[in-house]
């Protein structure tokens, strides 16, 4: 078994992982060392703060009817090592991950990316951050990040940023984050607290605001904005990103301060797998191979600005599927086509296909 990541073994590692591309993973267990070339997975530098993630990670959004399942759950996590994943973000609060994770992941520690989120809030993150930690038997969580909503205290988001980046400067956490679910919160944190490295934010081929495109197709911001006409959002629902705001633009924001990018719910909440189109040109895009939990993911990485995205993983068959959206080339005109179809299903379907906890999603659609 290695040794847990140390403080002191961080900094170089961190300055390895800047000028290195990709990550090589050790021993693990019953499982048999792989590297980025045998497995075929990819790697991007997380923005500023020089860690390399894999492009699909692990998702930790669990069914509930699998969460007993610990055999099942560790046979999807070496899986996912094996398949060169590195990037691992798990929930403990109603999922209880911690302990099954750090055990699978112990003995290949230093070669994978632990996220975590606060949950305990303000006078307790420093708390939260020594229990996880003392779980991980290691000295260095390498991404810590808290969730911010419309309605959160203002003043517990000072406490628990300013407490994130007192680990950080103690050496106990590599890089701090945030998440949000709303464009206009991403906007006045990124203003309000340059200490942030990244961010964890809604973006797939439904939910794509920050980019105005009707077309589905993955462009970069700046390509956006050099080819394409963009409308004039509507008052009561501005686009931040193309559009004059009364706060910085986002992607501006991002841009300046190399903050980097993580895609959630690249699947809608599961709502997108859920749809069942009526098109006849469905059946032959499948039957050719286009599927969609790949091409989705394909699309989401066709974004050179997102480093990683991380799909929920329910099964070995899921983690085999949503590793191998990074073989081969990038989306392809069946896939586009395919993804086309689901969008046009999604908008006449008036947001019904959403479980109800998301419907918040539909605020994120072009």
């Amino acid at each position: 078994m290695q040794a847990p990541l140390t403080r002191r073994s961080f900094i170089p590692r961190m300055t390895a992982a800047t000028l290195g591309a990709g990550a090589l993973l050790g021993s693990m267990g019953n499982s048999a060392p792989v590297n980025s070339a045998s497995s075929g997975m990819k790697y991007r530098t997380l923005g500023r703060t020089g860690i390399s993630v894999s492009e699909i990670g692990f998702g930790s959004h669990v069914a509930r009817d699998k969460l007993d399942d610990e055999e099942g759950r560790t046979a999807q996590i070496r899986r996912g090592l094996e398949l060169g994943i590195t990037l691992f973000d798990i929930y403990e609060h109603s999922y209880g991950q911690f302990g099954l994770m750090s055990e699978v992941l112990g003995p290949v520690r230093q070669d994978v990316v632990i996220s975590l989120v606060a949950v305990w809030g303000g006078n307790r993150v420093m708390d939260e951050i020594d229990f996880a930690l003392e779980t991980f038997n290691t000295d260095v969580i390498d991404m810590y990040r808290i969730y911010t909503s419309t309605s959160s205290n203002r003043g517990a988001i000072e406490t628990s940023i300013q407490t994130l980046q007192r680990a950080k400067d103690q050496g106990k956490v590599r890089a701090i984050g945030l998440t949000a679910h709303d464009q206009a919160m991403l906007v006045e944190m990124l203003r309000t607290y340059s200490e942030l490295d990244y961010l964890f934010f809604p973006y797939n081929f439904r939910h794509q605001r920050f980019s105005p495109v009707t077309s589905v197709h993955a462009a970069t911001w700046g390509q956006v904005k050099a080819e394409m006409l963009l409308p004039t959002p509507k008052a009561a629902a501005q686009d931040c990103v193309f559009a004059a705001c009364p706060d910085p633009e986002f992607a501006d924001l991002v841009r300046e301060r190399n903050v980097g990018l993580i895609a959630i719910k690249p699947f809608g909440g599961g709502g997108l797998l859920n749809l069942a189109p009526d098109d006849p040109d469905l059946a032959p895009l499948e039957g050719a191979g286009a599927t969609l939990p790949q091409a989705a993911l394909r699309f989401i990485l066709g974004a050179a600005e997102i480093a990683s995205t991380i799909p929920a993983m329910n099964s070995v068959a899921e983690v085999e599927q949503n590793g191998g959206a990074v073989q081969g080339d990038s989306l392809s005109q069946a896939e586009a086509r395919l993804l086309q179809i689901y969008a046009d299903a999604a908008e006449h379907s008036g947001g019904k296909y959403l479980p109800e906890k998301y419907q918040w999603l539909e605020e994120w659609k072009a």
